[in-house]
């Protein structure tokens, strides 16, 4: 699996939790790996562990509890790191396992906690937010930081989060936001964005309704730059259906009934998702011919696009119509099992 479908797939899964994407460490116990005491890891991990914490911690004490063994990569070439943390993750540490470089420093601050010069990213990410949603009153809750020495990923991160799941991740050299994700009310969004939105939708055949969520995203995954993510979520009551993704938000389940996701430079659609009753249905697997009769029609409609003149692949893991023509942008189209069109996507 690339690196681009990886992250496609944490936004997608982002946006189904309602969980924000935070500029957090990507090491972790992937599962199997034999978890140490802290104490009995080497002298010489724990002293350079211990030398990154005292200069990022901002005078507060962390305590590390646990280590483990983890894999990473310099490139193409596989390497061995320590993973050292807290139980709570509060702080996490990796280390090259051979020269014990330090390759990430990773700390949770509550927000009196950001003193000093750290409540500088704080005044900066308040005024960011500010800047993009001048009608927000975005009240932090928590900071993180995170710094990254690993060769060709250098950063230093701070972001900033609410309890309503609202964030903002500022670059600690320039003071800039990286990545955020603000919520909006409908009344305070350019009609120009929903009703593209709403197009979408109904180009794929599905009764346009209004939608319950509305944040404007910059990640690391499908939003990219400046965008904006309409989401269209259904209350569960009683037994909850059987083929559908059903997510729990304040003790509440709901079903995703669609998502459009349209850029916020151009107000152009960037991907539509929809859920399609498939309880009566039966599997089908179509035949590429069937496919592309699908495809064509929705693809005209939603991004003007004439597939005629364009390749089509068939992605072999993943099932998706990937849709190529020199000097345009690719189209992506994907089906269920049921082979229902789910999915239109135009990727640069």
């Amino acid at each position: 699996m690339n690196i681009k479908k990886i992250l496609t797939l944490t936004l997608a899964c982002s946006i189904l939790a309602a969980t924000p994407i935070m500029a957090a460490p990507v090491d972790g116990n992937p599962g199997g790996e034999e978890t140490i005491q802290y104490t009995d890891l080497d002298p010489k991990l724990t002293e350079a562990a211990e030398k990154a914490i005292e200069q990022y911690a901002n005078g507060k004490a962390f305590k590390l509890e646990e280590a483990f063994k983890n894999d990473y990569y310099e490139g193409k070439t596989k390497k061995e790191s320590w993973i050292v943390q807290s139980k709570d993750r509060n702080v996490v540490v990796s280390l090259d396992a051979v020269s014990g470089k330090v390759l990430t420093v990773s700390l949770t601050f509550t927000i009196p906690e950001v003193t000093g010069d750290y409540a500088n990213y704080l005044k900066a990410a308040q005024a960011a937010a500010k800047q993009l949603y001048p009608k927000t009153e975005l009240a932090f809750t928590k900071a993180h930081y995170f710094k990254s020495n690993k060769a060709g990923l250098q950063e230093a991160t701070m972001t900033f989060a609410s309890e309503d799941r609202q964030f903002i991740a500022m670059d600690t050299n320039t003071l800039k936001p990286t990545m955020y994700s603000l919520k909006f009310k409908a009344a305070d969004v350019d009609r120009k964005i929903v009703a593209e939105a709403e197009k979408a939708v109904k180009s794929m055949g599905v009764k346009v309704q209004p939608f319950t969520d509305i944040e404007r995203r910059k990640t690391n995954g499908e939003t990219g730059e400046d965008a904006w993510v309409l989401t269209r979520k259904v209350g569960v009551k009683g037994d909850f259906p059987k083929k559908r993704v059903v997510i729990q938000e304040d003790n509440r389940a709901f079903v995703v009934d669609a998502i459009a996701i349209v850029e916020g430079k151009t107000g152009k659609l960037i991907s539509v998702t929809i859920e399609r009753a498939s309880d009566n249905q039966k599997l089908k697997k179509l035949t590429e011919k069937e496919g592309i009769t699908l495809v064509k029609p929705v693809a005209k409609q939603l991004f003007g696009a004439d597939l005629s003149s364009y390749t089509l692949k068939v992605d072999k893991d993943w099932g998706d119509y990937v849709f190529t023509s020199k000097g345009k942008e690719s189209i992506i189209a994907k089906f269920d099992s049921y082979g229902n069109l789910v999915r239109m996507e135009r990727k640069k």
